[in-house]
């Protein structure tokens, strides 16, 4: 950065200084021209007032070495009769020059000639005197570009003592510059920014920071979930496998009763289907979280799925008196049918389970403000306030002993909420201790 400051502004320097030159010398050696014209326009009639008055001699007796300007006196043919710094025999007519042309013909003339071999210029100016004769006075300049040249030493010299002291000027102010970049605290860059032309970096930075954050906050949460979900996992199927493996062996060895087998065949096999229960949960959970793209969207008729939840949960219902009524009309949204079914089927098995003996549940589905809409209420024990929060995490139960007298995976809320995602549907909870629940979705 350093580097290239210093590259740019010598850049900048060098141009600024060569044109600024260029520019003063020109504008300067454009005011030297029209003064001196000025000047010998001036000194002309000068001398053309002293010839008229004293006549030719004037040339040669009064301005002898007084002036640097060359005076020539022509007749009206072109001659050369005077001349103050050559022979005038020697000199060739002069009839074909402009100046004495315009001078016969409007009585003054001038004309600028230059020499490229010795690069320089000469001014020439004419008056017509009353006898007819032609006084022509010239003078000779530096070109504009030698009185460049001859310049360019000062100028070098000059601009080597303006780019040192540019050296460490920009080395100074660069390391001011970047004094308080280097300075920033990353971690909080918008608490003093130094320059603001700096802010949407650094407000983007400050971005990238807090979502760095949020990242790492997830990654935690979602490590803790991981192991809290394996440990809860290795207890879950840990104890109905170690229930079958338990009842097994005392019938392979023969300590069961004959007359005991049936009743130990029949926890074997409730055992073994909360076990298989629990895998396809486990399963289905995984296939939700992965959120696959190929899953088999559908229109499904959602009144169609709760009246074959209800014809499922009915044999459960009546062996505790639980009066299991199913109201409203045919909605079809699109969806997943079996994940769909999922979803609904664990909020009424839910309330069936939950609901005291001689209780009420009633499953409710039909469009609401323009939305379709499956709801479960029950009378049952409700969910305490404090707890509501945490009803769909996986394997949470509201029993902190993890009681299993109601059966169950722990997992059947966990579904619901990420069915609940991947069809965009909202769940709304109402739910007090010991008067009930009312759960609903909202597609």
């Amino acid at each position: 950065m350093k580097q290239r400051i210093l590259n740019h502004v010598s850049i900048l320097v060098v141009l600024s200084v060569l044109l600024t030159f260029i520019a003063a010398s020109v504008v300067m050696y454009g005011k030297f021209n029209t003064y001196m014209k000025e000047g010998i326009r001036d000194e002309a009639e000068y001398v053309r007032n002293g010839i008229e008055e004293m006549g030719e001699e004037y040339l040669s007796t009064k301005l002898d070495s007084l002036t640097a300007t060359r005076i020539t006196l022509i007749d009206p043919q072109g001659n050369v009769l005077f001349d103050s710094l050559a022979d005038a025999q020697e000199l060739e007519n002069h009839s074909d020059r402009t100046e004495f042309q315009e001078a016969v013909a409007d009585g003054y003339g001038e004309e600028v000639r230059f020499s490229e071999t010795l690069s320089k210029q000469t001014f020439y100016y004419a008056l017509r005197l009353e006898n007819g004769n032609i006084l022509r006075m010239a003078r000779s300049t530096d070109s504009v570009f030698l009185t460049l040249m001859s310049s360019f030493t000062l100028l070098g010299a000059l601009m080597v003592i303006i780019l040192i002291l540019e050296f460490f000027l920009v080395q100074k102010q660069t390391k001011e510059l970047i004094a308080p970049i280097n300075e920033l605290d990353l971690e909080h860059p918008l608490r003093n920014v130094c320059y603001e032309e700096l802010r949407p970096l650094l407000v983007r930075l400050d971005q990238q920071n807090r979502q760095i954050v949020s990242q790492v906050e997830e990654l935690k949460e979602a490590e803790a979930m991981r192991r809290e979900f394996s440990a809860n996992v290795s207890h879950e199927l840990k104890t109905p496998l170690m229930s079958i493996s338990g009842y097994a062996e005392l019938m392979m060895n023969g300590m069961v009763r004959p007359e005991d087998v049936p009743d130990f065949s029949g926890r074997i096999y409730h055992e073994a289907s909360r076990l298989t229960n629990l895998v396809s949960d486990i399963i289905q959970l995984s296939r939700l979280d992965e959120k696959k793209s190929d899953m088999p969207f559908e229109m499904v008729d959602i009144y169609e799925l709760a009246e074959d939840i209800v014809a499922h949960l009915t044999h459960a219902a009546e062996k505790k008196r639980i009066a299991l009524t199913l109201m409203g009309k045919p909605v079809a949204i699109r969806g997943v049918r079996h994940v769909l079914y999922e979803m609904f089927f664990n909020l009424a098995d839910n309330a069936v389970r939950y609901t005291y003996e001689g209780g009420n549940v009633g499953i409710y589905v039909g469009v609401k403000e323009g939305r379709p809409f499956y709801c479960v209420q029950d009378n049952g024990i409700g969910i305490p306030k404090n707890e509501q929060s945490r009803i769909f995490e996986r394997f949470y139960r509201v029993d902190k002993s993890h009681s299993r007298q109601t059966g169950g995976t722990g997992l059947g809320l966990s579904i619901v909420k990420h069915g609940a995602a991947l069809h965009h549907a909202k769940i709304n909870l109402e739910s007090e201790p010991g008067k009930g629940t009312k759960m609903e979705l909202v597609f």
